[in-house]
């Protein structure tokens, strides 16, 4: 599976992501038929990566393809907004994005807008060794799937109604 374009937004708007998920953005968005001349420069790169190259091609060919440059807590937003759109469309994903985004909370100085998952993934976490957890009200055994997925919807929908 090809990187989401949240992890080339997360890369060039903070100092986290990796340089191989841009180059592999490239790719996609060219076989999508995208185009422009930083994009097929930065689809062309070989390891080993270079950050600072990676990020200046990614910026400019975000520029050329009037992709709007997210930074800071707006740039980690929408990266979470891949994550747990990916939990929606596949459950089974549930807990390594509910890691994933406790991880980048805790990273985050425990951002506001994605700290429910971190509670989440400590909830959901308790519930596979126990029968209770403390984390999230009204969350068991019997519905924490549940609880994990409405709270993802819901958090879709909010994302999209600041966006």
């Amino acid at each position: 599976m090809n990187p989401p374009p949240g992890k080339l937004i997360l890369f060039c708007g903070t100092n986290r992501g990796e340089a191989r998920d841009c180059v592999d953005w490239a790719v996609d968005a060219l076989c999508q038929g995208l185009d422009s001349p930083n994009l097929r420069i930065l689809a062309g790169l070989e390891e080993p990566l270079q950050t600072f190259e990676v990020k200046d091609y990614a910026l400019k060919a975000m520029k050329e393809l009037e992709m709007e440059l997210l930074q800071g807590d707006a740039a980690i937003s929408a990266y979470a907004y891949d994550v747990i759109h990916e939990i929606i469309e596949d459950p089974k994903k549930m807990k390594s994005n509910l890691k994933t985004l406790c991880e980048l909370c805790i990273a985050e100085d425990y951002q506001k807008d994605i700290y429910d998952f971190y509670t989440l993934r400590w909830a959901y976490d308790d519930l596979e060794e126990q029968e209770v957890q403390y984390y999230w009200e009204g969350a068991d055994r019997s519905n924490i799937q549940e609880v994990v997925l409405k709270r993802c919807q819901d958090w879709i929908t909010e994302y999209k109604n600041r966006t």
